[in-house]
């Protein structure tokens, strides 16, 4: 079972970007098509800057009969809990369903997103304002945990890149493209592991044209993955929602399932 492909990276769906550059439909794995087990892991989140604790997330993962699920639960430090299901179709490449994210104070709705990708229906709740819209949503568009999914493919891929479509809610929505790099090799320190890593630079795809005032308000995201066959995810550093903390996400080790496919 690749872990990294399940890594839930929500903060993903904050960035921001330019372009009408055409993005990469991802292959699936056969690890991830065969998988039969459920896999389950535990991410422990902190601000970079210090290492302040802000929370953990605990997500899972189910296949069945071409059908990945993913359900993502963020609980923070100041009593905020976000809860994440998404799902994608397997058989024939990756393809985005559905997605649904709702945060919660105690038993209040502070925030919801809702996409349904065979319409294109896109609906929100923010600062107490609910809207709804249509948008034209490519079979390469992803958002929330979906990426690092797809994301998981960039350090085996023939160039080392990729692109592909997000959905950003500002808070209507918008599709923009990103792309995703390997910019390095290097030994990630959890303790007293070091591990082996590829660092994969994620950033707005701005085209032939180079906005310099846009591009500096345009968050740049890095993942490490290890260097195993296939890359699993290991740790992702970048700013946290729309106007955010940045943070430092690793794996909670002792908490980790061992799940594999079967």
């Amino acid at each position: 079972m690749n872990r990294g492909s399940y890594a839930v990276l929500a903060t993903l769906a904050v960035l921001l970007a330019v372009s009408v550059a055409r993005a990469d439909v991802f292959p699936v794995p056969a690890s991830i098509h065969d998988m039969r087990s459920p896999h389950e892991e535990v991410h422990v989140l902190r601000t970079l800057a210090d290492g302040t604790p802000l929370g953990e997330q605990r997500f899972e993962a189910v296949v069945e009969h071409d059908l990945l699920a993913l359900t993502v639960v963020t609980h923070f430090a100041n009593g905020e809990q976000w809860d994440e299901h998404a799902e994608m179709d397997l058989s024939a490449g990756y393809r985005a369903k559905e997605f649904h994210k709702i945060g919660r104070l105690g038993s209040k709705v502070i925030a919801e997103q809702r996409v349904d990708f065979a319409t294109g229906k896109v609906s929100w709740l923010r600062d107490g304002q609910r809207g709804e819209c249509t948008l034209a949503l490519t079979p390469d568009t992803y958002i929330g945990p979906m990426l690092g999914v797809v994301l998981a493919d960039v350090p085996d891929a023939a160039l080392g890149a990729a692109s592909l479509q997000t959905i950003v809610f500002r808070p209507d929505p918008r599709v923009y493209t990103l792309r995703a790099d390997v910019v390095d090799q290097e030994n990630f320190k959890v303790g007293n592991v070091s591990e082996p890593t590829t660092k994969v630079r994620l950033k707005a795809d701005l085209g032939p044209v180079q906005n310099l005032v846009f591009a500096s308000l345009i968050p740049t995201h890095y993942f490490w993955f290890t260097r195993e066959s296939p890359p699993e995810f290991f740790a992702f550093e970048g700013t946290l929602g729309y106007g955010g903390p940045e943070l430092r996400m690793i794996p909670q080790r002792s908490a980790t399932s061992t799940a594999k496919a079967g």
